[in-house]
């Protein structure tokens, strides 16, 4: 019988945590498991507070980390983007007026933007949506 360490408790628990966020357990089960976990003496024990779930890889977990760090920051632009864009719109109808032309590439250049981020953001919802 091997002895669980603090480490490996916690690290249990951290799993069992991410399992919940994924919608695997119940409230009730993370509460039950995470005691079980937390109680556990041995490697054994801790088997059974993390029996029948799947393993989580780590690659995977810092990945979607990574992709929503990116879309934090590429939303942080856009709404700059979109601030100057509005400021220099204002100014250029103040100074001399914009004609249709102009008001059609204002438009097309914070589409653009707004298109690309728009598919990122439901590339990402549907992801978490499906769990994956």
């Amino acid at each position: 019988m091997t002895r669980a360490s603090d480490d490996e408790r916690e690290r249990a628990v951290a799993s069992l945590r991410e399992h919940f966020v994924r919608g695997r357990l119940t409230l009730e089960e993370l509460t039950a498991r995470c005691e079980l976990a937390l109680k556990a003496r041995s490697r054994r024990d801790l088997g059974r507070a993390l029996a029948d779930m799947p393993p989580l890889f780590p690659q995977a977990i810092m990945r979607g980390v990574a992709r929503g760090a990116m879309l934090l920051a590429f939303t942080g632009a856009w709404i700059i983007f979109s601030l100057v864009l509005l400021l220099a719109f204002w100014l250029t109808l103040l100074i001399g007026g914009l004609s249709t032309v102009g008001v059609l590439v204002f438009l097309v250049v914070w589409l653009v933007p707004t298109y690309f981020l728009f598919r990122q953001w439901r590339r990402g919802l549907s992801r978490l949506w499906r769990g994956a």
